[in-house]
């Protein structure tokens, strides 16, 4: 992996106002143990300001996840519905659909099951 220079992130947070108490946060780049924190921030500083009702993550720009990223979210949301703020995934990227799918997480986070498209399966009967 490349390192990154000085003064640019792996990961941009930006958030846009989506109603009177709902925000969307745009997350873009690498979710990972490196970045986690940044998103953590982002979203405590949502949670503290007691006029957001609803959380809307945007996942599209999203190119890679880790483990940290994945517990992240989880404890993000969990942490969200305790306070009475809803957080959901509004949109992911295919590599995070298919990492948080596997882990069985993206039900959790607010994204329908996933559904398999067996014509695409070589050789299944």
């Amino acid at each position: 992996m490349d390192p990154v220079p000085d003064g640019q992130s792996r990961l941009r947070i930006a958030i846009e106002a989506a109603g009177r108490d709902e925000v969307v946060v745009v997350v873009t780049g690498e979710l990972d143990c490196a970045t986690a924190d940044q998103l953590r921030t982002a979203i405590t500083a949502l949670l503290n300001r007691g006029d957001v009702h609803a959380i809307g993550l945007d996942l599209r720009g999203l190119g890679f996840i880790d483990s940290t990223g994945i517990g992240t979210l989880v404890v993000a949301q969990r942490i969200s519905a305790q306070v009475g703020v809803r957080l959901r995934l509004t949109a992911v990227s295919a590599f995070a659909a298919r990492v948080l799918g596997v882990l069985g997480v993206d039900v959790i986070l607010g994204l329908p099951p996933a559904r398999i498209d067996t014509t695409a399966l070589v050789g299944a009967d």
